[in-house]
């Protein structure tokens, strides 16, 4: 009698933990300037994985939360004033008749590097967002 109760409280957090997932996903995505986004990250083991998220725009910096985790914060913060270089790369889709997407690299202070995968819009809103700095708030600005 008392194996089928444990496994239906074990079914029944395993729904209450996808439910919960499902409606931070949703949060995160709801609020403006949020867009899909695979990100190198280093394992826990060791090497580098990449992993699929969602990347938000703020006024002075970029927020990454992966996609199936209860967090709540971002996982992964640029700033923009961190950022000395971004280089660009249009990697063809390996299906045919698939989108194509960018590969941008983040070189930041510090010698850290960041990696992203984004599709063609995504990858001109950023650019568009780098574009749009204010006055001093990139290095190598004129002011």
């Amino acid at each position: 009698m008392s194996i089928p109760i444990l496994l239906l409280g074990v079914g029944m957090l395993i729904v209450v933990a996808a439910l919960l997932v499902v409606l931070r996903h949703g949060l995160v995505s709801r609020r403006r300037g949020a867009f899909e986004c695979t990100l190198r990250r280093r394992g826990l083991v060791g090497g580098t994985s990449w992993q699929h998220g969602l990347m938000r725009f703020g006024n002075d910096r970029l927020r990454w939360f992966r996609a199936f985790s209860l967090g709540v914060r971002p996982e992964v913060v640029i700033r923009r004033i961190d950022i000395l270089d971004v280089s660009r790369r249009r990697l063809q889709s390996p299906v045919e008749g698939g989108e194509d997407s960018y590969l941008l690299e983040f070189d930041l202070k510090g010698g850290r590097e960041v990696s992203a995968i984004v599709d063609l819009v995504s990858g001109a809103a950023l650019n568009s967002w780098l574009e749009a700095a204010p006055t001093g708030m990139v290095l190598g600005d004129a002011d």
